[in-house]
């Protein structure tokens, strides 16, 4: 899979830890939008997140859909787009480590059945919703959270893949 965009900060001392994450994420257009989660600050996110030990991709991404939007994944439709790697210091206080994150990006297809979302307390807490948006709109909301709540380190991935979306759909 091919490296779309390197995220890395610099703002670490290479001799602490590291923490090593893959997520698996989906970028998936049903009637004419994109689907998303949005969080409680209005940030549009990719519906996917963090693979568990013993999964490949595949089912990282089939799983992290149904359970933030309900919806299933058809796998033969599933097809890489690419990946974004993420190198910085982790901002909880109480981790001094390297975050180093690979997020996998896969275009697919869903049924058009909906089913009940499962998000996780952490995921609750935030706030978040299914919530499909056209690229267009998606980009104008992230712009305004980076605006408004900082670029932070997950603002700023979520409207990068945005743009680099953007740009592969103009030249297909």
């Amino acid at each position: 899979m091919e490296r779309l965009l390197l995220m890395d900060a610099k703002n670490y001392d290479d001799t602490l830890p590291e923490i090593r994450r893959t997520a698996v994420r989906g970028i998936i257009f049903s009637q004419g939008k994109l689907l998303f989660v949005e969080d409680k600050f209005g940030a549009l996110k990719l519906p996917g997140g963090g693979q568990e030990e013993g999964e490949d991709d595949i089912a990282t991404l089939i799983r992290e859909v149904r359970e933030e939007t309900g919806c299933t994944v058809l796998p033969e439709s599933i097809r890489p787009f690419g990946y974004i790697e993420e190198k910085r210091r982790s901002v909880r206080a109480d981790e001094d480590m390297i975050w180093h994150q690979f997020n996998r990006l896969y275009f697919c297809e869903v049924t058009d059945e909906r089913g009940e979302t499962e998000f996780s307390q952490n995921e609750k807490r935030y706030g978040m919703r299914f919530s499909p948006h056209t690229l267009e709109e998606a980009l104008a909301a992230n712009r305004k959270v980076l605006n408004t709540e900082g670029e932070l380190a997950w603002n700023q991935r979520e409207y990068r893949t945005l743009e680099l979306i953007r740009e592969h759909l103009k030249k297909a």
